[in-house]
């Protein structure tokens, strides 16, 4: 038992190395068998240099594209969470143009090559990591030990297939403090991570949860733009203040502040999506051009944080009834939504309006 346990959480390790080291602009090595092993680099950094030295000292190489952005750009029209492209005879601007939906540059023909599962799991990691989710990868020999990439991560297949199927979960308080906020004065605010993780959750509690038969909850995702700039573009800031004038009034409940900006792309993929909002295109259209799903956001670890608070049965504060279902999904019983109904104005109108249309968000 404890060997299994030691397998998973060195799994966990290395991914989570591995996604870190792309946000650092190197590159990873993913090992699928004894003999094959793929090279991939972030496209949103490559350089001339680069792609001239992974074409010279690898076989194959490939342009590694989300389905999501595949077909938003009308490459393909296949169902597949990824494709691949050659990228032989591409050149870098082209294959920026591919991953890039604001370069407005069309890009030369394509030839679809192969997409082994280890080309999404790639893709899966840039995601993570809040990058543009476009890979450049060749494959090499298992005992190639090239300079150009000598200190790049290396990881197994095995090892992003249990990240993604078993994250650890198991969640500890980093530290806790009195907060009085202008809504609250008796809060307490506790901070959270998953034991092999340093992304930071908070939560704001408040009174006795432990008397609580269901408290009133907000789980609510950070939004830098709306929560600190007040930005108009969104509800987020206006929703967040509105829940803690709710759990004020209650005398008891929880804020969860989540990190995973942008419905979980992050701080740049949102600006990116902004930039394409102000062309006309919704908010879960521009998500679908840069390659994401319309909705990357995961609920796991705000359901272990609520377990780990006593918190098992919650009343909700959302008006999307997509989080309902997956709160209830990790375990948590949701025995009534409350709705968080914030004033719009014309910045936000069509945000509102797609949220309303595409994802059922009940205002």
């Amino acid at each position: 038992m404890l060997k299994k346990q030691d397998t998973r959480i060195n799994a966990h390790i290395n991914t989570e190395r591995a996604i870190d080291e792309l946000r650092r602009q190197m590159g990873i090595i993913i090992q699928t068998d004894n003999t094959t092993v793929l090279a991939c680099y972030p496209v949103e950094f490559l350089s001339e240099d680069l792609l001239e030295v992974l074409r010279k000292d690898g076989k194959n190489p490939l342009l590694l594209l989300t389905g999501a952005r595949a077909r938003s750009a009308k490459l393909a029209d296949q169902s597949g969470d990824c494709i691949a492209i050659s990228a032989a005879k591409l050149v870098l601007a082209d294959i920026l143009a591919y991953a890039d939906p604001l370069l407005e540059k069309t890009p030369a023909a394509t030839r679809n090559a192969n997409a082994s599962e280890a080309c999404a799991l790639a893709l899966k990691l840039a995601k993570y990591a809040g990058l543009l989710p476009s890979m450049l990868a060749v494959e090499i020999q298992a005992n190639t030990l090239l300079p150009a990439i000598a200190d790049w991560c290396r990881l197994t297949a095995q090892d992003i297939r249990s990240y993604i199927a078993a994250p650890l979960l198991d969640v500890i308080e980093t530290a806790h403090a009195k907060l009085p906020t202008d809504a609250i004065e008796n809060a307490r605010l506790v901070g959270f991570r998953a034991r092999h993780s340093t992304a930071v959750h908070l939560a704001l509690v408040v009174g006795d949860i432990t008397k609580s038969n269901a408290p009133l909850v907000r789980v609510h995702s950070s939004c830098v733009t709306g929560d600190i700039l007040g930005s108009l573009r969104c509800d987020c800031g206006n929703q967040l203040r509105l829940a803690l004038e709710r759990i004020a009034e209650e005398g008891c409940g929880i804020l969860l502040y989540l990190y995973q900006e942008g419905r979980g792309i992050g701080i740049t993929n949102k600006l990116r999506a902004y930039q394409l909002q102000e062309k006309g295109i919704d908010t879960f259209d521009a998500n679908l051009m840069l390659g994401f799903d319309e909705d990357e956001r995961d609920f796991a670890i705000a359901c272990s944080i609520l377990k780990k608070l006593g918190a098992p049965r919650i009343r909700l504060l959302t008006n999307n009834p997509h989080k309902i279902e997956a709160v209830e999904k990790h375990g948590i019983k949701v025995s009534e939504r409350a709705p968080l109904v914030a004033a719009g104005s014309k910045h936000n109108l069509a945000y509102l309006d797609a949220k309303a249309k595409k994802s059922g968000h009940l205002f």
